[in-house]
């Protein structure tokens, strides 16, 4: 564990992981949740004549209970978007680093904004999309986030740096700081 606190090392690029870590998770959640809409809309639409089985019972007992429970795959979209924020603002404030990262981060957030936007504007055209369109709307918070990522980029990665450069000055090395 002390080797561990002792080699303190951040990822510049982390404001990229969260850019495709926040498609990735709203996407996956919603093709989920329609898939699992699809699956549980056809079991519970099935005649089974004169059988003594009742299958939209059933589906209705068991799947229907899981798609009500899946509505929370909307929150933890938008939690699982905001905890990764959280830990690029303090992974930035441990890292221990030279100040000259400051320029290539500038650079590294510039590079970020042009990404997301493309990022963002494949996400509208999903929202645009007939088959998963609505399910992805559903996703408030962080269809929000993805509709608005070039900015919400731009807002992270400069609190980034912000408390990157903060790690700068605070280094015990050099006496004083924060």
């Amino acid at each position: 564990m002390r080797k561990l606190i002792n080699n303190k090392r951040g990822s510049i690029l982390d404001i990229f992981i969260w850019i495709i870590l926040s498609f990735v998770v709203v996407v996956f959640f919603a093709t989920w949740m329609w898939g699992h809409n699809i699956i549980t809309t056809t079991l519970t639409s099935i005649d089974t004549g004169d059988s003594n089985i009742n299958v939209s019972d059933a589906a209705v007992k068991t799947f229907g209970q899981v798609n009500s429970a899946l509505a929370w795959l909307r929150i933890l979209a938008w939690v699982i978007i905001f905890a990764e924020i959280l830990t690029i603002i303090i992974s930035n404030f441990y890292v221990n680093s030279h100040p000259i990262i400051f320029i290539p981060y500038l650079f590294i957030i510039i590079a970020a904004v042009m990404f997301s936007v493309y990022i963002s504007n494949y996400y509208e055209t999903l929202i645009s999309n007939d088959l998963l369109g609505s399910t992805i709307t559903s996703f408030t918070g962080g269809s929000f986030i993805m509709l608005n990522l070039p900015l919400w980029t731009t807002i992270v990665g400069f609190i980034g740096l912000i408390f990157l450069t903060i790690g700068i000055l605070r280094d015990r090395q050099l006496g004083g700081g924060i």
